[in-house]
């Protein structure tokens, strides 16, 4: 019986079968894309280091102004009279230098509440520089005060106010001590200094008083 002739399976060549990997097109399209996202990258970091210091510069200004604003609001509500418990030979109706001033105003006590209180705001040296505080007596005669102390600022570089007798002598200069015990200033002028993340900002602010109060 003849035998059937095998049937010979044609062998392929291995060259032209298809392989796992990435063309040399495939490779030079990504390097390029890689490279273009890395360049924004690295602009949008340039980008964001100086609005970072931007933003840190105007938190400072935002505290510096809020504490002016609210001292201008105070200086507002002085009122001509004398501290209650001071010496009646001492008694002085405002009173202050270069780092702090007494007066008597209308002050906030709690949560929406003000009353009329005998107010010191001072200068006071702290382990971050200087801080601007605020204490309080309540004006009352026959029984024991207790004051009323908290931090207006803290982390001060430096503090100063001054004084001006009079808005319409306006040639005259500021003060840095006020003598005139039976007379409230016109006008007092705030300047304050912080350090806030290495780098300085300062601001300075005039708070009008009604010296007819």
């Amino acid at each position: 019986m003849p035998q059937m002739a095998k049937r010979k399976t044609p062998v392929r060549d291995n060259a032209a079968l298809p392989k796992d990997g990435f063309t040399l097109v495939e490779m030079l399209v990504t390097l390029c894309i890689t490279a273009l996202l890395s360049g924004l990258m690295m602009a949008s970091i340039g980008q964001l280091r100086p609005m970072h210091n931007i933003t840190r510069v105007n938190d400072a200004e935002m505290e510096l102004e809020a504490a002016s604003a609210y001292l201008q609001a105070l200086l507002g509500q002085a009122r001509r009279l004398a501290p209650i418990k001071d010496d009646p030979a001492k008694k002085a109706v405002f009173s202050g230098d270069a780092t702090r001033f007494n007066l008597v105003a209308v002050a906030m006590v709690g949560n929406h509440r003000s009353s009329l209180r005998d107010v010191e705001i001072a200068v006071r040296q702290s382990a971050d520089g200087f801080e601007l505080i605020q204490r309080n007596v309540p004006r009352r005669l026959l029984s024991a005060t207790q004051s009323e102390e908290f931090t207006i600022i803290a982390a001060l570089k430096s503090v100063k106010f001054a004084y001006l007798t009079s808005p319409e002598l306006s040639a005259l200069p500021w003060v840095d001590v006020w003598t005139d015990r039976e007379a409230l200033p016109s006008a007092v002028k705030m300047s304050l200094v912080a350090i806030r993340s290495g780098q300085e900002t300062a601001i300075e602010r005039i708070a009008i008083i009604d010296i007819g109060r």
